[in-house]
């Protein structure tokens, strides 16, 4: 795995690859730019998950898309909404707008698995508060939380949508499954803490 931080307010995002197959999968696309010059050599990019569907999380989807038309991109019933709405995506309120050009979404649940490798799965929690298309995404050893958990920094709850009862519950499960494993955020603890 490789960890990528995007112009677009820092965010991270990572790509999943297997020494075995020329296959990869992606957590959120805030710059492919900067992501694209990272990737592996010769990979495929399968699918993109979306840990919630803010622009700064999603804005290099249509560029990935560009270079890999069949790739999926994977997020929850009210984040595939937002893809196609630059109000609930927020970057009507930015300085470019998003609004997603492609049609390829499967749409996740709580308790959602998808296969990644041979015998290797990324499941799937939903994790509303900050956001209500939050999804985290965790395998044996791993968590990605996107910005429903960022250690050492308060959720946000103050943006449209958010919620504090439900990032509490959020907050639960997350830790919970955190307890065997390393957790990957949406932005480093200094970088955001820099943008707030």
């Amino acid at each position: 795995m490789d960890k990528v931080v995007g112009r677009l307010l820092s965010s991270n995002m990572y790509i999943l690859f297997n020494e075995s197959t020329t296959n990869c999968w992606i957590v959120d696309v805030g710059d492919y730019a900067s992501l694209a010059n990272t990737l592996p050599k010769d990979c495929k990019i399968i699918g993109v998950f979306l840990t919630h569907s803010h622009f700064d999380h999603i804005a290099g989807l249509n560029d990935l898309l560009g270079d890999y038309p069949d790739c999926m991109v994977y997020t929850s019933e009210y984040g595939a909404a937002s893809l196609y709405s630059a109000k609930k995506n927020m970057s009507h309120y930015h300085e470019k707008t998003f609004v997603f050009s492609g049609n390829n979404v499967t749409i996740l649940k709580d308790n959602d698995k998808v296969k990644l490798f041979t015998n290797e799965y990324l499941n799937v929690i939903a994790t509303p508060g900050h956001c209500p298309s939050c999804l985290t995404f965790y395998t044996d050893n791993i968590v990605f939380t996107g910005d429903a958990y960022i250690p050492g920094v308060p959720i946000v709850t103050k943006l449209p949508k958010g919620n504090k009862a439900d990032a509490a519950l959020s907050l639960e499960k997350i830790l919970s499954l955190s307890k065997d494993r390393q957790i990957y955020p949406g932005h480093d603890i200094e970088r955001w803490k820099s943008i707030l």
